[in-house]
């Protein structure tokens, strides 16, 4: 296996991001997002800028000189949204991790979870998602 199933349960050390109006608009401008061609102030981060948040798995050893990572799927349950302006402290768990075979070989899936919370400990939203790691093919 390509990744030591004895990761599932670690936690990573907390991260702190900040909701950025500048990151946002660049966030919704990359992502064709029409809330743009409203003249209104932004208030509120879309649903799926949590993805800007590059959050550390815990104890991931990827070598990229001989794996490949894709990101596979995400998704956000929200307890309420992200307000510009604001800090999202994130902390990402490894949840799984399955080895499964495939036409170009065998992958291996890390399942992440993710919790944000805000500078009162709230929690703001959990995420899911899926890591697909294999091996490098030779060039």
């Amino acid at each position: 296996m390509a990744i030591d199933p004895s990761v599932i349960g670690k936690t990573a050390a907390p991260q702190t991001f900040e909701v950025t109006e500048e990151a946002v608009r660049r966030f919704m401008e990359a992502t064709g997002d029409p809330a743009l061609e409203r003249q209104t102030p932004l208030v509120y981060a879309p649903p799926t800028f949590p993805t800007t948040f590059r959050v550390r798995p815990p104890e991931l050893q990827i070598d990229p000189s001989r794996m490949q990572l894709l990101h596979g799927e995400q998704s956000y349950s929200y307890q309420r949204r992200l307000r510009i302006g604001e800090q999202v402290t994130c902390v990402a768990r490894v949840a799984d991790v399955r080895e499964r075979s495939g036409r170009s070989g065998p992958m291996t899936f890390v399942i992440l979870e993710t919790e944000g919370r805000d500078a009162n400990g709230q929690l703001l939203f959990t995420a899911e998602g899926t890591l697909i790691v294999r091996a490098k093919k030779p060039d």
